[in-house]
């Protein structure tokens, strides 16, 4: 198999209490020439290489399992990988033999977990059910009504049930009742609108120190004066200025030394983020999906030609703030005094501020078609930058929680 980068990113899966349980693994040819690799064995190949290779499961899952889809050929023929680190997916297109099922009764006996991908029930297939150990169900696809039903006939095998492609959080809600055990989709990342109810009542103090941070020509005087107010502020800006990922030959001990030392715009989003985790009632994987897409952001900023890596920053922790606040992001930045830069990059993806947000906002969810390429190629980045940027993304949020002790600053 000629050596041939690929782009890779990666899903969450979680559980009913919203904890990150594994990872789906997601990927393309970074190629041009090869959009559509010529066949599903050297797509799931090159994802295993690369995942389970140089780059390092641990780096990419952060420890948790991987959902990497498997063909029949790989399964038959499977590569030597830990059982502890993968889930084995089994394609929903995949023709049912029994030296396929000899096959995978061999994977399930060597401690191999199997989920069924995309599944939808036909008798041909219940002989490969009673060997899964996790069942996927494509809300979306599905409809309520299909969905309801494959549910009943999967109550019939000792299987757990993943949604996958739920999109909102009524979709999650349906699920849990329906009895699922894990869920995959994009309604973290995205507000519960509950008709008739307002921000909670800690939430105005939030949106009053947000307004602030917002002005657009504040300085370091201005900044200082705002972050001093707040003592919870206060204090994390300056533990996360002495953490180990700066590694400082001498202590910072006050609110305007952390800024000089970082930075206006570093600091303003950092602010937001702190200030965001502190809403009540989160998942703690809102913030690193915040903080994820912040410094891929970032990573893109200092890239491309005419950003500026911490404008970048924020927006991608601003682009956030509807799924925190739990309302309309327009609404949201309206009480805010951005600027107009930054506002149509937020709310209609305008400008170099824009294309980054699209561009991460595309690797997060897989979505390679939707990454404006030539745009991108304009600004100096290319495919193997991108990739590379997302990656270096995941390593930085994994060192960073460790080297400030997440339970304190984003608790």
């Amino acid at each position: 198999m000629p050596d041939q980068p690929i782009l890779l990113a990666r899903q969450p899966i979680y559980d009913a209490s919203l904890n990150v349980v594994a990872f789906e693994l997601l990927y393309r040819a970074i190629s041009p020439d090869s959009a559509e690799m010529r066949n599903g064995d050297e797509a799931s190949s090159r994802v295993l290489l690369s995942a389970f290779g140089g780059t390092g499961i641990m780096d990419i899952t952060d420890g948790k399992p991987a959902y990497i889809n498997f063909t029949k050929h790989l399964i038959i023929n499977p590569p030597p990988v830990d059982p502890q680190h993968l889930v084995i997916e089994v394609l929903e297109d995949v023709l049912v033999t029994p030296e396929l099922l000899d096959s995978v009764r061999r994977l399930r006996a060597q401690g191999y977990r199997i989920a069924l991908d995309d599944f939808q029930h036909h008798p041909s297939l219940e002989p490969l059910v009673e060997l899964a150990d996790i069942v996927k169900l494509d809300v979306l696809e599905l409809g309520e009504v299909k969905l309801r039903a494959e549910v009943r006939q999967l109550r019939n095998y000792p299987v757990r049930l993943l949604a996958e492609k739920i999109e909102s959080w009524e979709m999650y809600n349906q699920c849990v009742d329906l009895g699922f055990s894990f869920f995959q989709g994009f309604f973290l990342a995205r507000p519960q609108l509950l008709h008739g109810r307002r921000s909670a009542p800690a939430r105005p103090a939030i949106a009053a120190l947000m307004a602030q941070l917002a002005d657009p020509d504040i300085g370091i005087p201005e900044l200082t004066t705002t972050v001093s107010a707040d003592p919870v502020l206060s204090f994390n800006l300056i533990r996360l200025v002495n953490s180990p990922m700066y590694r400082r030959a001498q202590p910072i001990e006050s609110v305007r030394e952390a800024i000089f030392a970082l930075g206006v715009e570093r600091v303003r989003g950092w602010c937001y983020l702190v200030a965001l985790a502190g809403i009540g009632g989160k998942p703690s994987e809102l913030t690193r999906i915040a903080m994820r897409r912040a410094r891929f952001c970032e990573l893109l900023g200092d890239i491309a030609t005419g950003a500026v890596p911490g404008r970048c920053f924020t927006a991608g922790i601003l682009s956030t703030l509807d799924a925190f606040m739990d309302a309309e992001l327009g609404e949201l930045l309206a009480s805010l005094a951005l600027s107009g830069e930054m506002h149509a990059a937020l709310l209609a993806r305008e400008g170099c501020m824009g294309v980054v947000l699209d561009t991460a906002l595309a690797f997060e969810t897989g979505s390679w078609e939707r990454v404006p390429w030539s745009i991108l190629a304009a600004h100096g980045i290319d495919q193997l930058a991108a990739e590379r940027a997302y990656l270096d993304s995941l390593h930085w949020v994994s060192e960073t929680l460790g080297a400030i002790d997440a339970g304190s600053v984003f608790s």
